[in-house]
């Protein structure tokens, strides 16, 4: 049975490379278009920050950050009572906050915008314009009187061998 086994593994290994080293590597499925060339961080702002790397300027820090990693992250707010279908399409655009180490400003990221808003604390809020961001339970951000987004709440589940999350 060994021996059986060795032999069938053998021939396998054999048939295999032999079909790799007779193959003709020259005509390999390659497509090049000529003069599209993709250049690595080439679509950096006025500020330097390269966009397509996640970067972003941040006017509290002077600096170009990932506002996923430093930055708190609201979840938009979904009244289910006006949820819409266009609500629905919307609900993977987070908005991220920052503070400057004072605590005195908070720098307002939100989705589809290329500048962000400084928001001036107020005591238990920070605002600017419309925009109001209260900070005594969580955050809750208000355009107007109206909710828009809230804080992100983790959920951690484990999963064990199947796609379903124990509970």
């Amino acid at each position: 049975m060994k021996k059986t086994l060795f032999i069938v593994f053998t021939l396998s290994f054999l048939l295999t490379s032999c079909d790799f080293m007779l193959k003709d590597h020259s005509k390999e499925d390659v497509t090049n278009s000529g003069d599209d060339k993709v250049v690595l961080g080439a679509d950096k702002d006025e500020n330097g920050c390269v966009a397509s790397a996640g970067y972003m300027w941040s006017e509290l820090r002077k600096n170009c950050i990932r506002v996923f990693e430093e930055g708190y992250r609201l979840a938009p707010f979904n009244n289910q009572a006006e949820a819409n279908e266009e609500d629905n399409e919307q609900e993977t655009l987070n908005a991220y906050v920052i503070f400057n180490e004072d605590k005195d400003t908070a720098e307002l990221f939100l989705p589809n915008e290329k500048e962000s808003v400084l928001l001036e604390n107020e005591g238990t809020t920070y605002g600017k314009g419309e925009w109001k961001l209260e900070t005594s339970k969580g955050y809750v951000l208000k355009k107007g009187n109206e909710i828009q987004y809230v804080s992100a709440i983790a959920q951690e589940k484990k999963f064990v061998g199947s796609d379903q999350a124990e509970q």
